[in-house]
């Protein structure tokens, strides 16, 4: 099922084949070889649905007694808060001398407690009003992929009067047209991974929760907006997939951001491509700072990047010097 009226040349803007093995080994290595965190303890809140009721929210909690500021980590669709891309972030926060919450959005965590979708900043303000964080006065959100969107739409939607700033890490801004890209037959590898994920969730979610679409039709589902309209569309009441990006999308209201936020793209992404975000970032407000990079994959970039913003090199270390300098009085 792949029904839009935009185009676009896939073979031209498919980048060299580095795009590929810097999105897939990492990931690979990181499954393989997962590290603990240190100090890390199990994280839980809750959120009141008008359709699910009550639903239980977990994450790991690291956290820096003498610390006046939390990092909060956000994961892609298929991740969850144990995701080698967020352990990596949680070590470098932790390291920093700063206090990290890796989240697991509503039902990643494979609890079935409920699905959810890139626009669901709900599940991020209610984390951050448990009593566990309310002694930080400074918030920080570094999201990946949904996870940046979903951070991105958080300032806009002001999920937290402590937000000082956000980093998104390849996200797709305009997920209606990052759907037609990732619908595309080139991207199929890529699909079946991240669907084999989702579907393991959504497995658990729809066995406790009858409100959802039967799994095993769910499974049938070989497109992401042929998935979003048997999952997302019907379980949040959006009339269609084209709704629910329109409504969701940060495109629409990216003039509008007014807390200071990074977008860190990579050229080559083989996921979200380049040729989908341009068109929105030249819509953003001067609260949006963007670094591209040409050696990197999704969400997976060399040890020794190097953004320009001082400090050690990598993706983590790059990523907090900038939130830190976003601190008026100099520091985190």
């Amino acid at each position: 099922m792949q029904s839009s009226t935009r185009s676009h040349d896939f073979r031209s803007s498919a980048g060299p084949l580095s795009g590929h093995l810097r999105t897939v080994l990492p990931a690979i290595a990181g499954a393989l070889l997962p590290s603990r965190l240190p100090a890390a303890q199990p994280f839980e809140a809750a959120v009141e649905d008008p359709v699910a009721g009550r639903v239980r929210l977990s994450g790991l909690h690291m956290d820096r007694p003498q610390s006046d500021t939390l990092v909060v980590l956000i994961h892609g669709l298929g991740g969850d808060a144990a995701s080698p891309y967020i352990r990596a972030a949680a070590r470098a926060t932790f390291n920093r001398n700063l206090s990290a919450l890796c989240l697991s959005m509503r039902g990643a965590d494979g609890s079935g407690e409920d699905i959810f979708h890139g626009g669901l900043t709900e599940d991020i303000r209610a984390a951050l009003a448990s009593p566990d964080l309310t002694r930080y006065r400074r918030v920080y959100l570094m999201g990946f992929s949904v996870g940046g969107h979903l951070a991105l739409k958080a300032a806009l939607d002001h999920v937290d009067t402590r937000l000082v700033a956000v980093a998104a890490i390849c996200p797709p801004l305009d997920l209606d047209l990052a759907t037609v890209a990732f619908d595309h037959p080139s991207r199929a590898f890529y699909r079946r991974h991240v669907f084999a994920s989702m579907n393991r969730l959504y497995d658990r979610a729809a066995a406790r929760r009858r409100f959802l679409m039967p799994a095993h039709q769910v499974r049938r589902a070989r497109f992401c907006r042929e998935r979003d309209a048997m999952t997302v569309v019907p379980r949040f009441g959006f009339r269609s997939p084209e709704d629910y990006y329109e409504r969701e999308s940060v495109a629409a209201r990216i003039h509008q951001l007014d807390i200071p936020s990074l977008l860190v793209a990579a050229v080559y992404d083989p996921i979200v491509p380049a040729y989908t975000l341009r068109p929105v970032i030249g819509d953003a407000s001067d609260a949006l700072t963007v670094r591209w990079v040409e050696r990197g994959g999704h969400v997976y970039f060399r040890s020794d990047l190097d953004l320009g913003f001082g400090g050690a090199l990598g993706l983590e270390e790059q990523v907090l010097q900038w939130l830190a300098a976003q601190v008026p009085s100099g520091g985190m």
